[in-house]
This record gives structure tokens, sequence and C-alpha cells, in this order.
């Protein structure tokens, strides 16, 4: 799964790196994110209507858009195996594919807590993508919009498997387009190993509203 994740890239690189067109993201709002928990707001970038790419802010927990009210459930993973054919995720996936920017994740070791958290990134620290899904939705007739989005998971990699039985798909920079445009589910499977390291990380990545540099420090592990 996938429960916190990093976006500390510049601005600037997500936007080379994915060529988004930007819409409703103010840059000014861009800040540098060490800790992003579920619920909160981080960017996504996905098609608009005339079919370019937009980087835009979305609620991190799925709520499909024929939701009335309060959600009982909002999903912040959804298992690349099955969402194709869910009734939750069918229509996000045949029409509603994101990227969601990141620069790394965290996953936690252990049959029980307290659990060890690991860092996990690419040994270049470059941005990378989460496969992605996304939906508008609004809470009642009144109420504005709110684009929510899930992060779609895989069986783990050789260097997750030792820390977690899954872990969130990673699209390739070169499969950007065809995801975006197509979805091509041959293109939702484990990251390659050798270009990603994973080490022991502090405790204090475990509060939501510790949003620090030193979440991602490393240190002697305790399992």
């Amino acid at each position: 799964m996938c429960g916190r994740f990093t976006i500390k890239t510049s601005l600037q690189k997500i936007i080379e790196a994915m060529s988004p067109v930007l819409a409703k993201l103010d840059p000014t709002l861009f800040l540098p994110r060490f800790n992003v928990a579920p619920s909160q707001s981080p960017p996504i970038v996905r098609l608009d209507s005339s079919g370019q790419r937009v980087l835009e802010f979305a609620r991190w927990g799925f709520v499909p858009a024929w939701t009335k009210g309060k959600p009982k459930l909002a999903p912040i993973n959804a298992k690349c195996e099955t969402a194709v054919t869910s009734g939750m995720y069918r229509s996000a996936f045949a029409k509603r594919r994101c990227l969601v920017p990141a620069d790394g994740f965290y996953e936690w070791k252990g049959a029980k807590p307290p659990k060890q958290p690991f860092y996990i990134h690419r040994k270049d620290d470059g941005v990378f993508a989460f496969a992605g899904l996304w939906e508008r939705w609004k809470p009642d007739e009144e109420a504005e919009p709110v684009d929510t989005f899930t992060i779609l998971t895989t069986s783990p990699n050789e260097l997750m498997a030792n820390i977690h039985n899954r872990m969130p798909v990673i699209i390739d920079r070169s499969d950007y387009g065809a995801w975006l445009e197509k979805g091509d589910a041959k293109l939702l499977k484990p990251a390659p190993t050798e270009a990603m390291e994973a080490y022991p990380v502090s405790t204090k990545v475990n509060k939501p509203s510790h949003d620090q540099a030193d979440c991602v420090e490393r240190i002697v592990a305790s399992c």
C-alpha cells in the first residue's frame, strides 16, 4: 500500500518531467512536502476535457461521483488487479486516470506496533509518478465540486518485498502519455528494483502534522 509520500521536488522539475499545462494550481502555493497524508490535497496531473495535461490539487481519498453526503469510505489505495472491474473504480479507470507526482514514499515494516517506517525513493532522488485514478464529487447540489484521487498498488518488487506485500504502481516516464490517454493495464506492474533504495526513518513520520525535512533522515533501524 501507500499511506504517506513526499513531493520535495520543485514545481519547475515536475513540469519538465510531466509536461502539464498549469491550470488551477497557484505556483506560490506549491511548497516542498515531506509527509503527504490521506485527506490532504497534493498536486496531480490529469487530462482536461480537451486532452491537455493539467496540474491541479486534489484530495487524497477517492470518493465516487455518485456518493451523496459525507462518504463512509474514501480509499487512498486501490488494487490494480481489481480496479478495472470494481464498481467503485471502473468508471474512473476507463475515463479519469492521473499521475501523482512524488519523489519518495513511506512504508512500515513489522507484524505489530511499534512498526518501523522506511523511506523508499529513487537512488538519484528524482521525481516520479504514481498511477492514480481521480473523481469529481459534489457533497450536495449547492456545494462546490471536489476532486479526489486514489493511488493504485501492485505486488512488491524485490526491494519492497522485504518491507511490505504491496507497493504503489510507479509509471515509467516514457509511459506517462500511455497511462493518461489509454490506461494500458500492462503498465501496472512493480517498478524495477535497481533504481530504488529504502532506509529506516524516525517514527516522527507517523504523525500527519509533522511535515518537516527530518522525516526523510536516515536512522538506525529498530527491526
